[in-house]
């Protein structure tokens, strides 16, 4: 069994592999060479962990500064997981409005220089 640093370090290499092909598929317009069914296995993947994460109190932002995010991603983004959750949007500003989960957003100081 992995050590918490060794599986950390397998973390991080594997995210920078995935965001190494990701950014190429990204540049060269191949959108297609990633199936729909892995996307949708890595992006609940990863929102259960950061789910996961943030309800046990970490204040880790769903992205770090500079990652290339624009506001038209993040809508789109947050309407497709919306939908596939079958979660209306006036449902999630209720939840909101009675969770102190995730409201407190990190400072930069809370991101180590890369």
């Amino acid at each position: 069994m992995p050590t918490p640093e060794e599986r950390a370090a397998e973390v991080k290499a594997l995210a920078q592999e995935v965001v190494e092909i990701f950014d190429a598929i990204l540049k060269e317009d191949r959108l297609n060479d990633v199936p729909d069914d892995a996307l949708g296995q890595l992006f609940a993947s990863v929102l259960r962990l950061y789910a996961a994460k943030v309800e046990e109190g970490s204040r880790a932002r769903a992205f770090t500064p500079n990652s290339g995010i624009t506001a038209t991603d993040v809508m789109i983004g947050c309407t497709a997981i919306l939908q596939a959750a079958n979660v209306p949007l006036f449902d999630l500003g209720h939840w909101q409005s009675m969770t102190t989960i995730g409201k407190h957003l990190p400072d930069e100081s809370d991101f180590p220089e890369e």
